[in-house]
C-alpha cells in the first residue's frame, strides 16, 4: 500500500486506538491524527481541512455521544471524497446497509482480525465497498440473490458493466469507455439489477461484494 495513503482513526476505545494505529502504518498507511470522541475526530479533520485524509477508520458506538448513523451522514456530507470505513462491535440486522445507504465505504466488525481493515482500505481507494467476510455471510443469507449462475441471464454487455462497477468505475467512465451515452448505460444497470432481484443501489454493492470474484475473473 502506498505511503502517501493517510488515514486518521477514531474509536472511544483507547485499546483499539493502541493497536489499530500501529497496526495500520506498519501496512504504509500513515496515520496522521487519532481521536477518540466525536468532537475530537470532527476537530482532526478541520485541523487537515487544507489537506484531509484519504480515509477515515471510525468506530460506530461513541457512548450516546452521537447516533452511528448521523455520524456517517454527518461525515460523508462535510467530507465527501474521504473514504469512511466503519470499525465496529454492533452489527445488528439492518445496520450494515443502512451505513452504506448514510455514506460509508467499508464495514469490518471488531471480531475480524485487523488485516481486514487494511483489506477494506485498499478496496476502497479503488472505488469499491467493501464488508468483512463474517458480516458478508450474515447479511447474503436471507436475500433474495440467487446463488449459482446468477448471471447467466445477463446480456454480454450488462455483465461487462456489472464488471466495470465492481472495479470502482462510475457511469460516467464505463461510458466513455463504451462510447455509449451514461443513460444507456444507466439503463444497463438496471436492467441487470432487475434481472438479478436487486432493488436499490445497497442491495447492488452487496451483490458485487459477494460475488467480486466471479464478476471480475483473475
Amino acid at each position: 500500500m502506498s505511503t502517501k495513503t493517510t488515514a486518521v482513526i477514531a474509536d472511544d476505545h483507547p485499546v483499539v486506538l493502541a493497536g489499530l494505529a500501529p497496526y495500520m502504518a506498519r501496512q504504509g498507511i500513515d496515520v496522521i491524527a487519532i481521536a477518540d470522541s466525536v468532537n475530537g475526530l470532527l476537530s482532526e479533520l478541520k485541523k487537515h481541512a487544507l489537506l484531509l485524509p484519504d480515509i477515515v477508520i471510525t468506530g460506530y458506538d461513541y457512548g450516546g455521544e452521537i447516533d452511528g448513523l448521523r455520524l456517517i451522514e454527518r461525515l460523508h456530507r462535510m467530507y465527501p471524497k474521504v473514504k469512511i470505513v466503519v470499525f465496529s462491535g454492533q452489527r445488528p440486522h439492518g445496520l450494515v446497509r443502512q451505513l452504506l445507504a448514510k455514506g460509508a465505504d467499508a464495514f469490518v466488525a471488531k471480531s475480524m482480525a485487523l488485516q481486514f481493515v487494511a483489506d477494506a482500505c485498499q478496496t476502497v481507494l479503488s472505488g469499491a465497498k467493501y464488508i468483512d467476510p463474517d458480516t458478508e455471510g450474515l447479511l447474503i443469507a436471507p436475500t433474495r440473490h440467487c446463488e449459482d449462475k446468477c448471471d447467466d441471464r445477463l446480456s454480454p454487455r450488462e455483465r461487462e458493466v456489472l464488471r466495470l462497477l465492481a472495479q470502482g468505475y462510475p457511469l460516467q467512465e464505463i461510458a466513455r469507455k463504451f462510447q455509449r451515452s451514461v443513460k444507456t448505460i444507466s439503463v444497463q444497470k438496471c436492467s441487470a439489477m432487475s434481472k438479478l432481484g436487486l432493488r436499490n443501489e445497497i442491495e447492488l454493492a452487496l451483490y458485487l461484494v459477494k460475488h467480486r470474484h466471479a464478476v471480475i475473473p483473475s
